[in-house]
Formats: structure tokens, sequence, C-alpha cells
């Protein structure tokens, strides 16, 4: 799970994906409100998630699997990957370079 850089806390599971989803570059700690931003290792590690989902259709086409099992295989790995998300990201306190 993430660490504030500034406080120190902790932030749950719920707090990382609720903050994952809003629009912009930083995140508010839920305890201090300072902003904090994804750190470029951590986006360069979770990059590799975006390549799933049209993995996951380029898949169901070459082997001609059934739309709805393809769909439920879509919505699964969807699923997996938000609940990895979190575990898998860090935090800075200074805004870096996108790349």
């Amino acid at each position: 799970m993430p660490k504030c850089e500034n406080c120190g806390v902790l932030w749950t599971w719920a707090q990382t994906v609720c903050r994952l989803c809003t629009l912009g570059e930083g995140m508010k700690c839920p305890s201090c409100r300072e902003e904090q931003f994804v750190t470029m290792e951590s986006r360069k590690k979770t990059s590799l998630f975006v390549f799933a989902a049209p993995l996951l259709m380029f898949i169901s086409v070459a082997f001609g699997i059934n739309p709805f099992a393809s769909l439920a295989l879509f919505l699964a790995s969807f699923l997996i990957i938000l609940g990895i998300y979190p575990f898998v990201i860090e935090l800075t306190d200074e805004r870096g370079p996108m790349w």
C-alpha cells in the first residue's frame, strides 16, 4: 500500500482506489491533505496493466472464444488488476517527469 511521504500514514486499499479514480496528476493524502504523486518507477511498473485489455481481446478473437466468456474474462482481469494496483504504486511528495 502507498505511504504518504509527508506524514508517513499508510493508505488503505479503498482510499487508494478512490484517489486513483480522480482526474489530475496528484492525490491528496487522507490524513495531512498534502499533494502526493505516483513515482516514475511505479508508473513504469503499472503501465504494463494497460496492455491487459487489448491482449485479452486479441486472445478472444484469435481462439474464437464465446463473446460472453470473453466478457467474463475481461471483467475478471479488470477486478484482479484493480485489486493489485494499490499494492504496486509508490508515492512521493515531488512532482516528477511523466517518464
